[in-house]
């Protein structure tokens, strides 16, 4: 979580107060009566980080703030195990910077778009955060590399739909699947880079994990992507 902290101070800057806390319990006494803040993040990164009072107590403490609660590798399955914190304001933190992003803008500008509440249902959530496909200049030559051929339709389909083509050679970028992970996976890999060593490579993965994104980074990766929310 230290990479989002530092870069959620950068991007709330010196103008606007922040402040830190271990304790959930303890926010309250950091502000002056009749101070809110505005914008909550809570880092989880672990399954009963937080208890239910402690979340309860905070959502009470600021009922308008915006809240952002995010949850590690270690926390993908809460949302199916506990009910904790509202769906509507959880998200992994590999997506964490583009929601932060959008509550701050909203902050800032509330007419931009409408706010999801916190009691969304998982299909409003699920609507809410499909990001639009909008055809990107110039459009590239792809080639796909995964074992799963239904995963291999759907991403042929969103990048025609982005004005992308799906080639076989001369690629100018290489989409592919690491599941599942291992040295068969590795092997082709690095056999796929020395075929198209000029192609940027985007690596798909079903959980972006810290130790996985350092291992492909090294092996030339560009950027990995979750094959749950693929932007």
């Amino acid at each position: 979580m230290r990479s989002l902290v530092v870069w959620v101070k950068e991007l709330v800057g010196s103008a606007r107060r922040l402040v830190a806390s271990y304790d959930l319990t303890d926010i309250a006494s950091l502000f002056a009566e009749e101070e809110f803040p505005d914008l909550i993040v809570v880092l989880q990164s672990w399954p009963n980080g937080f208890s239910a009072n402690e979340a309860i107590e905070l959502l009470a403490f600021a009922p308008l703030a915006r809240v952002v609660v995010c949850y590690g590798a270690w926390c993908e399955s809460d949302g199916r195990n506990f009910n904790i914190w509202p769906p509507s304001i959880r998200v992994p933190v590999w997506a964490a910077r583009s929601r932060i992003e959008l509550e701050w803008r909203l902050i800032q500008a509330p007419i931009l778009q409408q706010v999801l509440p916190w009691s969304a249902s998982r299909e409003e959530i699920f609507a809410a955060r499909q990001p639009t496909i909008i055809p990107l200049l110039p459009p590239q030559k792809v080639i796909i590399d995964t074992p799963d051929q239904a995963f291999r339709q759907y991403v042929i389909e969103r990048l025609n739909e982005a004005g992308h083509s799906v080639c076989n050679d001369e690629p100018s970028v290489l989409m592919f699947d690491v599941d599942p992970w291992g040295s068969s996976r590795i092997a082709v890999l690095k056999s796929l880079r020395l075929q198209h060593p000029h192609a940027t490579v985007f690596a798909l993965a079903n959980l972006v994990q810290p130790p996985l994104v350092n291992q492909l980074l090294g092996y030339g990766v560009e950027k990995v992507l979750p094959k749950i929310a693929l932007p």
